[in-house]
């Protein structure tokens, strides 16, 4: 099964929540939305009021953490799958797209009612290589992006990686460490989803397709992600057959986790670096090449509209692979005749 999908609010939504989302995304005849966790802010606060509770019982707020004193005085995370004591201390996301946990539950509930496969991506701007307090941060984004992903039901939970540190050896290094402590502490067995690391569209960011599969085999946690235009774009232009395509597709398919989860827009490029993402009409990466590879494919695959046109260009693939299919279903019926 292929599916189609966009990451974040449809455009022609009149609503902007979580579950508004997920029923436009079905009406439109999409199957498949990428969640953004985006204009989020996280606060801490005493936990005096909410003693007794568990984290999800609060209706106000989405707690993504609590802290708890240790034997020496020093607060330390024992995440949210406890009751809250008197002098915990809960760091709070506030998030435009939901209130609380029995929110993002109900529009879990609702995607899967209507068969649309929810997956998250972390915020955009992550720097998980850097030694200083930026890649804490980053680590903290994507725990709270693991947390409401699984509480939605959440397949993966794509993020970017960031900026080489050093060498690329010292860099891929560093990855392997960060990667390794988050699927070990967020773990899939545990209800959480996979991690998917996004391939880089710009040669100063980790994440070559070379980078992504060596992580793969070292971290069995994660995921390679398969961003169309990112690859494109740092190969200076290499996918323009279906023999390209079908190179690309083959290595990252090893290592997906469910289906192969890919990302698709058009896009302007230079020097083996990525400008700006355009509608898929523009451009040299074509999806009607990606679609005559496709139409024999037979493996589960989704694509997420990236395109500025979000939507719209997510209905327009799918009518291409359509058309690609029928030609090819009306060749074989001519040469039978």
């Amino acid at each position: 099964m292929i599916r189609f999908g966009i990451a974040g609010i449809p455009l022609t939504s009149k609503g902007r929540t979580f579950v508004d989302s997920v029923i436009d995304s079905h009406m439109l005849g999409l199957n498949a939305l990428e969640v953004q966790l985006l204009r989020v802010n996280v606060e801490e606060t005493p936990a005096t009021e909410y003693a007794g509770m568990s984290p999800k019982e609060i209706d106000d707020s989405i707690v993504v953490n609590v802290l708890r004193m240790d034997e020496n005085g020093n607060y330390q995370s024992v995440g949210i799958d406890t009751v809250i004591e008197s002098e915990d201390i809960l760091q709070v996301l506030f998030w435009n797209m939901a209130k609380n946990y029995d929110e993002i539950a109900e529009g879990g509930a609702v995607a899967r009612e209507l068969d649309v496969q929810l997956s998250m991506h972390a915020p955009y701007y992550m720097d998980l290589l850097s030694d200083q307090e930026i890649a804490e941060k980053s680590y903290d984004h994507l725990k709270w992006s693991l947390t409401i992903g699984r509480s939605m039901g959440a397949k993966r939970v794509v993020t970017h990686t960031g900026f080489y540190r050093g060498t690329k050896k010292a860099s891929a290094a560093k990855a392997e460490k960060v990667f390794t402590r988050i699927t070990r502490e967020f773990r899939h067995d545990n209800g959480f989803p996979y991690v998917g690391v996004e391939a880089a569209g710009k040669p100063e960011l980790f994440g070559t397709t070379s980078e992504l599969i060596a992580l793969a085999k070292k971290v069995h946690g994660i995921e390679p992600i398969l961003n169309f235009p990112h690859v494109h774009s740092l190969g200076d232009g290499s996918l323009t057959d279906v023999a390209s395509f079908e190179a690309v597709i083959s290595e990252y398919e090893k290592y997906a986790k469910y289906d192969l989860y890919t990302e698709f827009s058009g896009v302007e490029h230079k020097d083996g670096s990525e400008v700006r993402m355009t509608a898929i009409k523009h451009g040299d990466l074509k999806f009607e090449t990606l679609a005559e590879f496709l139409q024999g494919y037979e493996k589960d695959m989704t694509i997420i509209s990236m395109s500025p046109l979000l939507e719209h260009d997510a209905q327009y693939m799918n009518i291409i692979l359509l058309r690609t299919i029928a030609k090819r279903l009306q060749r074989k019926s001519a040469v039978k005749a």
